[in-house]
């Protein structure tokens, strides 16, 4: 059977994109490694721009219930006095965005795909892509050939597509892990996101429901170990010493874990009938939970261009996608590695400019609402 589009990784992102082409009635397969539908514990942001996408795919609506609305972000310098909030109300909004669990999107995104009738082929992994003019036969490591008119990566950061199509790459590491897990707060929590740039790296308690919250916190690779050698006990202990404000009775809910943070982004997003989307293009540091969004507005752009110009050749098509995402994915890129070099210098001068900054912004409420606006509308 031949496809208009293969996407392989049946992630959020790519599961969006397909439902989305597959709603214009696209002939949509995906291909993912897994043996099973994913139901990752992770919760994570979702902003206003994202959550439309989302009501349009017809998936918001069930994934709402279970979320988390939040309306402020409050972020200080554990090691100054500089702070900052920003508010839904300044910009006469409910709420900035909800946290939600990244398996609870997966669940009723792939259900609105099996009701289309979309192919998902289970257990099988990309070899190779071979280039037959107006199609791409593409291989997969049982035998099986898929023959599609466009094929789409959705794949991650370790991206097969990527790889296997050359795509030229700028990556470095962050010099840090992020530990994360789930914690009981032990009293009712507000609708807050707070974070606090500590000596060990920046640290975020984001609230999943009104007595839980999720831990994300990005530490510097020569504080690791201490960290990690804690138990639970000791390591909410120190947690709450760097993070500072009352002290709660926490316990963990999960397990904790680490993965290494590092930054990609692709040089190009699209070759000819062949484009990159989500982490398979991009990945940043998560000081500011806008990975996942910046993936959905790759997502949403392919979607909006496939229904704008039905006629228009496909290339052309991989090609406005990449014009029109590769320059906000660069600036996101550019500002988070300036959050993350400027807060993790322990320079004192930077330190005393840094808490001077914080505070000048925290009086600007023009800039303050244009921060939030675009952080919104990623």
């Amino acid at each position: 059977m031949n496809y208009d589009v293969v996407i392989i990784g049946v992630g959020v992102v790519g599961s969006a994109v397909a439902l989305g082409l597959a709603q214009q009635g696209h002939k949509i397969a995906i291909v993912d490694k897994s043996s099973n539908p994913p139901n990752s514990p992770r919760h994570l942001s979702v902003n206003k721009k994202s959550s439309a996408f989302l009501d349009l795919l017809g998936v918001w609506d069930a994934v709402k219930p279970s979320s988390m609305p939040y309306s402020r972000i409050q972020a200080w310098d554990r090691e100054g006095t500089g702070k900052v909030e920003f508010s839904a109300q300044d910009i006469g909004e409910n709420n900035l965005g909800f946290i939600v669990k990244e398996g609870d999107l997966q669940k009723h995104l792939i259900t609105s795909l099996g009701q289309l009738g979309v192919d998902i082929f289970w257990s099988r992994e990309l070899v190779n892509i071979r280039d037959e003019g107006d199609l791409l036969e593409i291989n997969l490591d049982d035998g099986k050939k898929i023959i599609s008119s466009s094929l789409l990566g959705a794949d991650g950061i370790s991206s097969k597509v990527r790889e296997l199509c050359n795509f030229q790459i700028k990556s470095w590491s962050y010099d840090q892990q992020a530990i994360v897990g789930q914690i009981d707060s032990g009293e009712k929590l507000d609708d807050v996101i707070r974070q606090s740039f500590t000596k060990y790296g920046p640290l975020a308690l984001l609230p999943i429901n009104s007595n839980q919250m999720t831990m994300i916190w990005s530490v510097d690779n020569k504080n690791l170990k201490d960290l990690n050698e804690l138990d639970d006990d000791l390591f909410l202990k120190k947690l709450q010493q760097e993070f500072g404000g009352k002290t709660r009775k926490l316990k963990f809910s999960s397990q904790r874990f680490t993965f290494p943070l590092k930054h990609l982004t692709a040089v190009g997003f699209a070759k000819g009938r062949i484009a990159i989307l989500g982490d398979a293009a991009h990945h940043v540091h998560p000081l500011a939970g806008l990975g996942l969004n910046s993936g959905l507005g790759d997502a949403e752009s392919i979607v909006k261009l496939f229904s704008k110009y039905p006629a228009v050749k496909v290339e052309t098509i991989f090609k406005q996608y990449s014009n029109e995402r590769l320059p906000i994915n660069i600036g996101l890129a550019a500002a988070m590695e300036l959050f993350k070099r400027g807060f993790g210098n322990q320079n004192i001068w930077l330190k005393t400019l840094r808490n001077l900054t914080f505070k000048f912004v925290d009086n600007q409420q023009e800039i303050k609402n244009t921060f939030v606006k675009l952080a919104t509308t990623l």
